[in-house]
């Protein structure tokens, strides 16, 4: 007998197809489940994006509790081409007068033409040494080098395999000595470039040992009166002169940030006339800080308001509609907007300097009033800054940190919520994979009960038939 190729082909009629639609009443539940699980993987998902709000808000808060934030100042120059000018905080306000008469200067010697920079020069030992070349005013004047004290001399050996001119170049600029080396090349050949740091005390000189190959001699250099200098010296170090309020001021560096208490003059060019620094609150900063704030605020406040909310339009809810833990951190920081302090005398809430509370619990601001309260800035600081144990004393943005803090600490309100969702997602997977395990039991169970009766009824129609086949023999035996 042949046996069954699938389910139905023995009974006669579509079991594979009834096997298939009890399996799939059985598996009902898991997908009343997995719906549950997309909602509450969206629950988690919008309370990730409620606790970054409340992150965005502490940090603006944060920003706000700062005296680098209140003590911001800004700087402007009459003339930036010639001196810039920056500030850094606690910079107090100020008017300056500057006259640049000279700026710093990098001494810059060069050697004699060669044909190119495989020329050799010759091997030995470079030795270079940095101190200020004086003048004694005399007629013609006389010319000292005074080595400076901090600075050790510095021994290049140049070996013979070194003593091409690009190699020498090279060799000086890795003993990192403060003199670079350069080529550059020209109508009569290529030249050896040497440059030191600015400022007239890093003037420097180039004492040669020759080798056995000779000829590095030709790259010894000395300014001072009697000494021999095989090369040219093409620009002498000298420090940047300027008056400041008609004080004269000497510098190695064309950065001046240790002449005024948190300000940074930068010498580009040498003046004609003053040039003008002014120095006062940076009040546009301060105001674009407070913006933050506001903004952050609306942010959470918008956020929590869409997905508590019920659409009776779409007739569809918010992730977190109806969540108590949503609505009441919602009710807190409105609740934080409109609250009073004692930090200032002037300043006792957010409406005194010009934010409006609106009817969705957003921020708004009074440009015209914060204007008038930013004339006031040690109020202002207290109002948002103030820190005290006293918590009626407290400003408003300290409160704002403090509790925005709270909610978002690995063992706050969000994150307690955050784990609630994700073990009632575990568990919803263990049930899943519980009913998966039933259903293919069930499953087994079904096909082994019609295969039997697909083999039961496969048997009885074999036997229908051979009973109708003798039947039918014995009638035509009979006939004949």
């Amino acid at each position: 007998m042949a046996t069954l190729s699938s389910l139905g082909v023995g009974a006669g009629f579509d079991t594979e197809s009834l096997v298939t639609k009890l399996v799939s009443l059985e598996k009902a539940p898991a997908e009343k489940i997995l719906s549950e699980t997309t909602k509450l993987n969206t629950k988690l998902s919008t309370w990730g994006r409620v606790q970054s709000s409340f992150s965005a808000l502490k940090d603006a808060a944060s920003a706000l509790n700062k005296d680098s934030f209140w003590n911001a100042t800004t700087a402007t120059s009459s003339d930036s081409a010639s001196v810039s000018v920056t500030t850094s905080a606690g910079t107090p306000s100020g008017a300056y007068s500057v006259n640049v008469t000279s700026l710093a200067t990098a001494q810059f010697i060069s050697s004699n033409a060669y044909a190119d920079k495989t020329a050799v020069v010759g091997d030995g030992t470079l030795t270079i040494t940095f101190g200020t070349y004086e003048s004694d005013g005399g007629e013609p004047p006389a010319i000292t080098f005074a080595a400076k004290a901090a600075a050790a001399a510095i021994d290049i050996p140049i070996g013979p395999g070194d003593n091409t001119l690009e190699k020498i170049r090279d060799r000086i600029n890795a003993a990192n000595a403060g003199v670079t080396a350069s080529l550059v090349t020209d109508a009569a050949g290529t030249r050896l470039v040497m440059r030191g740091p600015n400022g007239e005390s890093n003037g420097f000189k180039v004492d040669v040992a020759e080798g056995t190959t000779p000829g590095l001699s030709a790259l010894a250099f000395d300014a001072s009166t009697g000494a021999t200098s095989s090369m040219t010296n093409n620009q002498m170090a000298a420090n940047a002169k300027a008056t400041i309020n008609g004080i004269e001021i000497s510098s190695e560096s064309n950065t001046l940030s240790n002449v005024l208490d948190g300000l940074t003059l930068q010498l580009n060019k040498v003046t004609t006339s003053s040039v003008d620094i002014s120095v006062s609150e940076d009040k546009a900063s301060i105001r674009t800080g407070i913006e933050a704030f506001k903004t952050a605020y609306n942010d959470l406040v918008g956020l929590i308001r869409v997905q508590t909310l019920y659409d009776a339009d779409s007739k569809t809810a918010g992730p977190l509609q109806g969540d108590s833990t949503a609505n009441g951190l919602l009710r807190q920081i409105r609740s934080l907007a409109s609250t009073t302090t004692s930090a200032s005398s002037t300043f006792n809430r957010l409406s005194a300097v010009g934010f409006d509370i609106g009817t969705d619990g957003t921020l708004s601001i009074n440009s015209s009033k914060l204007d008038d309260a930013m004339d006031n800035l040690p109020e202002l600081q207290k109002l948002f800054a103030n820190d005290s144990e006293d918590v009626a004393a407290q400003g408003i943005a300290q409160r704002f940190q403090s509790l925005a803090a709270q909610i978002v600490d690995t063992d706050g309100i969000i994150s307690s919520r955050q784990e609630g969702i994700k073990a009632s997602i575990k568990r919803n997977d263990e049930k899943i994979e519980r009913l998966e395990d039933r259903v293919a039991l069930v499953e087994a169970r079904l096909r082994k009960q019609y295969t039997a009766l697909d083999t039961s009824m496969g048997n009885l129609t074999a036997l229908q038939s051979y009973v109708t086949a003798q039947l039918a023999a014995l009638t035509n035996n009979s006939s004949s």
